[in-house]
């Protein structure tokens, strides 16, 4: 196994790496809305992050591109969003990459038969693309952005229509929708001979998940920034969220020996990639954090 970390795409994450003995980076070239910028501003990089990995030594061992809104309200491909698809891959063949992590939005107005289909086809473009440019394609199981390709209710029904096609797959996520008794061990178990590429990210929840509500709340207020005055929708849009934190892995709730014995029962030995992604783990608290999740995770690895 690998283990390695999700960093700003830029030079200095390769340092910043090495600093902390990680073998990786994981670089997510995200949809504007959610956290990310154009490609036209990442691309130019390339270049002074390859020279930074040749340096370190350190590799960057994936790029990805979460809550891709690549379908319309149709279920056609959004030309636009595909070229910047495209972009992110062009841009790992430049890295080395060696995976790329998807998404694809749910489309409301269109039936599930529908959605389905379409996901599968563009799909099937992606890893068309990105194979031949030496990176394997895993979907992500994050709901960020409406991505619904996310547990075996749609695993079973595309990833075998899609050759070429693993998961990414993140425990904390299934931790989220069934708290202390999520089915994170249930999809490890049954699914991990499809896991190609797998976060760690740590997580604590107080009740139900809230998270679906978090995003439609996340969406209205980028949609009317004005509505940020009301305090239910200031005090609670995502990663604001009182119930909810990702402390550091390994001071969380989700049984990470488990998972990993359910790892191994696959013979997983691909990479893994720490998420920090806390709302209130920041700055110096947050470097800790990381550095206490390297030293919990590699006791882990065989």
């Amino acid at each position: 196994m690998k283990l390695g970390i999700i960093e700003r795409p830029e030079a200095s994450s390769l340092e910043h790496a090495k600093s902390l003995g990680l073998d990786f980076v994981e670089f997510d070239c995200n949809y504007p809305d959610y956290f990310g910028r154009p490609m036209a501003q990442i691309l130019p990089l390339a270049d002074e992050i390859t020279a930074a990995s040749e340096r370190t030594g350190v590799e960057v061992g994936a790029v990805g591109r979460w809550a891709s809104q690549i379908l319309d309200e149709n279920g056609d491909t959004v030309e636009e969003e595909w070229n910047e698809v495209k972009s992110v891959i062009d841009f790992g063949q430049k890295l080395g990459a060696k995976f790329y992590l998807c998404s694809v939005n749910l489309v409301p107005t269109i039936t599930y038969y529908k959605n389905i289909t379409a996901a599968i086809r563009v799909l099937r473009d992606i890893v068309a693309y990105a194979e031949p440019r030496g990176m394997k394609c895993a979907i992500v199981n994050c709901m960020m952005g409406d991505n619904f390709i996310r547990t075996p209710n749609e695993w079973k029904l595309v990833l075998d229509e899609v050759p070429g096609l693993g998961i990414k797959y993140d425990p904390s996520h299934s931790f989220v929708h069934g708290g202390e008794h999520g089915a994170y061990l249930r999809e490890t178990m049954e699914w991990g001979g499809r896991f190609t590429y797998c976060h760690i990210k740590g997580v604590i929840q107080l009740g139900d998940s809230e998270e679906p509500q978090d995003w439609e709340k996340y969406k209205l207020l980028k949609k009317y920034p004005q509505l940020a005055e009301i305090p239910e929708l200031r005090r609670r849009h995502v990663g604001a969220n009182p119930r909810y934190d990702n402390p550091p892995a390994g001071i969380d709730s989700i049984n990470w020996r488990a998972f990993f014995a359910a790892l191994y029962q696959h013979d997983y030995d691909g990479y893994l990639s720490i998420e920090p992604h806390s709302s209130t783990w920041r700055g110096e608290k947050g470097e800790k954090g990381v550095k206490y999740t390297i030293k919990y995770i590699r006791d882990l690895m065989l």
